[in-house]
């Protein structure tokens, strides 16, 4: 069953994981919001969603404002994916509320290592109480 936070009467916002929202022509117009992200294929996006759990979608009025992805093994770890607040409705709590909603979804309860990466966002994170790990980080890239 999904999970929802509806909106609040001070936030015009809802959050759910709900997978029958996901509309990947939507979220590839938010990945073009970006810089990281830009020029993703429906195929590729269509497979990065099949792949993980949760996927986390803000809406205000009908309209995706915000898009995450979390890949788990819903036990011990957890990476968060493509953390994206249209332009237009950042700076009104959407990141940090969808970020919130990560951390304590159900499914990731017994989770105790959250993993994320970033290159100019790391103030944002340290507000939810992430820190950098520079000596435990590796990666090779293909």
């Amino acid at each position: 069953m999904p999970h929802v936070v509806p909106p609040a009467a001070h936030t015009p916002f809802e959050i759910t994981d709900d997978r029958a929202r996901l509309d990947v022509t939507r979220i590839l117009a938010l990945y073009e919001e970006t810089w990281w992200a830009k020029g993703r294929s429906a195929d590729a996006v269509r497979r990065a969603l099949d792949h993980s759990q949760p996927v986390v979608t803000a809406w205000e009025s009908g309209v995706l404002v915000g898009f995450a992805r979390v890949i788990s093994d819903l036990t011990f770890r957890a990476t968060i994916w493509d953390v994206i607040v249209r332009p237009s409705h950042q700076g009104h709590g959407i990141g940090a509320a969808m970020m919130r909603f990560v951390l304590e979804h159900p499914d990731l309860k017994s989770v105790s290592h959250f993993l994320l990466l970033t290159v100019d966002k790391h103030g944002f994170y340290e507000k939810l109480g992430f820190q950098p790990e520079r000596e435990t980080a590796m990666m090779l890239r293909r």
